[in-house]
């Protein structure tokens, strides 16, 4: 008897052994071939460079601004730019480059701990049978991720979050609290920092406010805290956002950033989002890992798998997904295509990223890993749906500056027409000057304008890296012009894209007041120009430039706080004339 029990006990443990390797390995190839696959498109984005022209104002001392002299926010991710620059100021590498490979290593990051996170609460359950990458494989069969997670955008950091909270959510489920103390996390100061990092989300991204409420609400389900360690969690979630937002309010004089505003995010456009959904489902025939993934959902739910603690772990992010999708639809998608719908699948489909090898799971996964592989060597570009839809971003920029992987300023600075002009300009000694990005039309800046150079760009952060730091750029679109967030839809349906700031407007406000002629837009007449001067002075146009221009002081700090709920509802006349009579009163 006492052999056969060793034998079964030797028998146990090289299956234990087995199983080990065999999870590991799988594990390890996913995270190494999506790194791979991160490397080969790596590249950097035109809006990433919006962010490196404020780090690099960070560095130089005119803090989180785009031009100096003015508070602007045109970066959405607060954390990513804070990181991106703390990263620029130890290492003192290029800026772009930082981004880039941040993002990267923060993606392959992610995905390894989501995955770990979910092979614990497999193996947390008791499972024995060898765990092998399922939903994961998504990640590997669809290029938008790939193209993401190097693009020098908050994507990285987003997934790194995502997978954190994940793993934290597990670990509340598998570790028993404390009898002394109640606590489930690393002794008494363990469960405060859980509910820290749970409570980032409005500083990776606003809408993943969503995603910290699910988490918070998770893990409280989980642990049952009592009434005032609940409100210290509550406090401890809250305090960085809550503290960030009371600083954005009285530096910036508004509640969101500018492309907040910009894209009308407070708005609904159903159709558009639902299109940009299926503009992400179709071209991967999505729905065949989709159908694999709700079949194994629903025979677990058959089987009554899960606990009711299970069954919290499962429904967390699930929910959050759905809700994100569902917030993704109801703003009308975005212009760069699948990029909103990244972080919603790979939260979505967090518990199956890892599922056991048996029989019954052979034939799912064969066909995950199928569809992976057709998908990724059949899918490496999307055509787009012209400018009123979405489009392959990566693409574009490859054909915009020639370069099969653009990763710094200058790939961009060879493509861009101002880049030229405004050289031509400075080495002909000529005065400061306004110049258009498109075509490198220029004319005198006016005499008040203490710039070397204005260029109004439609490439915000291609114009960001043509100017120096002490010039300015006029933004077209608005995201980094407190002006142009506000103004009235211009372009309705073009994606992200729907506010286009009209000429008469920066011609008001940089060029010589005695330009008679001007050469960008024909259309524009001299009463609008003087409308919009005029209006520039008056009510809460005025208020506006005072709160982000005016030296800040405490005085100024404290009104830009207690006025920021109006700047952020403020509606500005796109045409001048009509600005004038909104806000300029009859004498």
């Amino acid at each position: 008897m006492t052999g056969s029990a060793g034998l079964a006990d030797a028998r146990r443990a090289a299956l234990a052994r087995t199983s080990r390797v065999v999870t590991t390995t799988g594990l390890s190839a996913v995270a190494v071939v999506f790194a791979l696959l991160a490397w080969q498109r790596r590249w950097i984005t035109d809006d990433a460079l919006i962010i490196v022209r404020v780090v690099r104002q960070i560095l130089a001392g005119a803090g989180p601004v785009f031009n100096a002299g003015e508070r602007a926010e045109p970066h959405t991710s607060t954390l990513w730019t804070w990181l991106v620059a703390g990263a620029a100021d130890v290492t003192q590498a290029d800026v772009a480059r930082i981004a880039v490979a941040l993002g990267g290593a923060l993606s392959v990051l992610g995905l390894v701990v989501a995955m770990d996170a979910t092979r614990r609460w497999v193996r947390g359950r008791g499972e024995t049978a060898p765990l092998v990458p399922c939903a994961a494989l998504v990640m590997l069969g669809m290029f938008p991720f790939w193209d993401f997670a190097t693009s020098g955008l908050e994507t990285g950091l987003t997934t790194f979050w995502l997978a954190a909270c994940w793993w934290l959510l597990v670990v509340l489920r598998l570790r028993p609290r404390e009898p002394a103390t109640g606590d489930a996390v690393g002794g008494p100061r363990g469960p405060l920092i859980v509910a820290a990092v749970f409570g980032l989300g409005p500083l990776v991204r606003p809408e993943l406010a969503v995603a910290s409420a699910g988490f918070l609400a998770g893990g409280y389900a989980l642990t049952r805290p009592r009434r005032r360690a609940a409100l210290a969690l509550a406090g401890a979630a809250i305090a960085l956002p809550l503290g960030y937002e009371i600083a954005r309010a009285g530096y910036y004089g508004t509640l969101v950033p500018l492309p907040a505003l910009v894209k009308s995010a407070s708005g609904t456009e159903w159709v558009r989002g639902v299109r940009y959904v299926w503009h992400f489902v179709h071209p991967y025939t999505l729905w065949v890992p989709g159908a694999v993934l709700v079949t194994l959902f629903g025979i677990a739910l058959a089987r009554r798998a899960w606990s009711g603690g299970d069954r919290i772990v499962v429904a967390v992010p699930i929910a959050i997904g759905l809700v994100l999708i569902l917030y993704t639809v109801r703003v009308g998608g975005d212009f760069m295509h699948a990029r909103m719908l990244l972080a919603p699948t790979f939260i979505l489909v967090a518990p199956a990223l890892v599922i056991p090898l048996r029989r019954a799971t052979a034939p799912a996964l064969a066909i995950v890993a199928g569809w992976a592989l057709v998908t990724a060597s059949s899918v490496r570009g999307y055509p787009g749906f012209s400018w009123y839809g979405d489009w392959d971003e990566r693409a574009s920029y490859v054909r915009f500056t020639g370069d099969n992987h653009p990763l710094d300023t200058r790939s961009f600075l060879q493509a861009d027409p101002a880049t030229a002009s405004y050289r031509a300009a400075r080495d002909a000694g000529l005065p400061p000057q306004l110049i258009w990005d498109g075509n490198g039309a220029r004319v005198p800046l006016g005499p008040e304008i203490h710039a070397p150079v204005v260029v109004a760009a439609g490439r915000l952060g291609t114009a960001g890296a043509v100017v120096p730091l002490d010039g300015l750029v006029a933004d077209l679109l608005g995201l980094a012009n407190p002006l142009g967030a506000r103004i009235t839809r211009t372009h309705p349906g073009r994606t992200g894209h729907e506010k286009q700031l009209p000429w008469a407007w920066l011609l008001a406000e940089f060029a010589d007041p005695a330009l008679t002629d001007q050469p960008f837009d024909p259309a524009t007449t001299p009463d609008a120009i003087r409308a919009a001067r005029h209006a520039l002075t008056c009510g809460a146009l005025a208020e506006l430039r005072a709160a982000t221009r005016d030296p800040l002081s405490i005085a100024r700090f404290w009104a830009n706080l207690t006025g920021a709920i109006e700047r952020t509802r403020l509606v500005i006349p796109a045409d001048p004339i009509a600005a004038e009579r909104a806000f300029c009163p009859p004498p």
